[in-house]
């Protein structure tokens, strides 16, 4: 009795397995429908995967613009100081000479001359020195 009652129970199992498979018809539609739903989470995931690419560019393009215009500024900076050094050099050196100029001459009085004009232009060219170098440092 056991075993018949067991027995019917696997056949109203198999039973109800047969009842629930698919047709063949409903199989090829739920394929179908799920190729659908895959084609359209890799087209999505796709276009998020370009838009990422392409944001990821536009911020690296952007960095690399402000590191160049960055370096390029430092590099203003330099050639704007090294300028002014050598517009401080240009003017010590003429300094130097005038300054000897002036040792030449006979009397004190036309020395304190010499020497004061050219002190005067030393002190003139070491402003235009620093302007230059302030004018190019606003120009940033």
């Amino acid at each position: 009795m056991k075993h018949l009652r067991l027995i019917l129970m696997a056949g109203f199992f198999l039973i109800g397995l047969s009842a629930c498979e698919e047709s063949p018809k409903d199989t090829a539609e739920d394929v179908s429908e799920a190729r659908q739903d895959a084609q359209e989470d890799v087209s999505k995931a796709r276009s998020e995967e370009a838009e990422k690419v392409g944001d990821a560019r536009e911020d690296a393009a952007e960095d690399v613009a402000d590191d160049v215009s960055a370096a390029q500024s430092d590099v203003n900076e330099e050639a704007a100081k090294a300028r002014r050094d050598v517009m401080l050099a240009e003017a010590k050196g003429r300094h130097q000479v005038a300054m000897q100029k002036c040792d030449a001459l006979t009397t004190d009085a036309e020395q304190d001359a010499c020497e004061a004009l050219a002190n005067a232009q030393l002190e003139s060219d070491k402003a235009s020195a620093e302007a230059a170098f302030k004018s190019a440092n606003e120009r940033k």
